[in-house]
């Protein structure tokens, strides 16, 4: 339909797309397969759904692989909130989604990549946190919320079974804009050790709750698990050192 913004697709073809999608994934994994994934002929897209932070340790090595063994496979890293993982690993619009997803469970296969623990961030040189952060300082403190991860639903918890509270007075999207705003601020974020790796002019801090470590796993959606091109993608992955 033509609309002011431009063309839009209709009601139908909204509906269509999904299972149009998956049946043309099934007909490239049925091409590929009698003769195997070759990585070094394959012009393959994979694509990859990741936080700001998993595609910060991720992507630099992966490509690394990718080029040595597959110069004409490209990756795609894709960024979409959390509620549309399931659909978009089921259709094949996504090959893989890398994170902490405890929500992915049935129909979906997993393996663990990597821990991750989380720290907490403050500018250099802030007026009242230095080296030791002990858990008055965090609850005085006023916090950068971050809207994708675990991070902040984690310490949400674990205060409220303390049954304290943080003062948070500013959400945003990504760890790394929020790294940013602490570099430039007297505010504190929680983050993985991860997302940290670049942050410039900040202390990287102890959490000083109790917080389990993030846990990142690939997964897959059973469709694709025999999938010779996903096999290779996540052979790639599982054999990459990243602790």
């Amino acid at each position: 339909m033509r609309t002011t913004g431009g063309m839009e697709p209709t009601a139908l073809a909204d509906e269509l797309i999904g299972p149009v999608r998956q049946a043309l994934a099934i007909l490239q994994q049925s091409l590929e397969r009698p003769n195997g994934f070759e990585p070094k002929a394959s012009e393959r897209t994979c694509k990859i759904l990741l936080s700001d932070a998993g595609e910060g340790i991720v992507l630099p090595r992966l490509i690394s692989a990718v080029l040595r063994e597959a110069p004409h496979v490209r990756i795609e890293a894709l960024r979409r909130p959390n509620d549309q993982y399931q659909q978009l690993l089921q259709s094949g619009e996504a090959d893989l989604a890398i994170g902490n997803l405890a929500f992915l469970k049935s129909g979906f296969y997993q393996q663990r990549l990597f821990g991750d623990p989380y720290c907490c961030l403050a500018r250099k040189r802030h007026p009242f946190i230095g080296p030791g952060f002990p858990l008055q300082a965090f609850l005085t403190a006023q916090h950068v919320a971050v809207a994708t991860g675990n991070a902040d639903d984690l310490v949400e918890r674990a205060l409220s079974k303390m049954r304290a509270k943080r003062d948070v007075i500013l959400r945003v999207t990504h760890y790394h804009v929020a790294a940013d705003v602490v570099e430039r601020s007297n505010l504190v974020v929680t983050v993985p050790r991860n997302a940290a790796r670049n942050a410039r002019g900040v202390q990287i801090l102890p959490v000083p709750l109790s917080i389990p470590a993030a846990d990142v796993r690939q997964f897959w959606h059973r469709r694709a698990h025999k999938d010779p091109a996903n096999q290779w993608l996540r052979g790639t992955l599982a054999k990459l050192a990243f602790d």
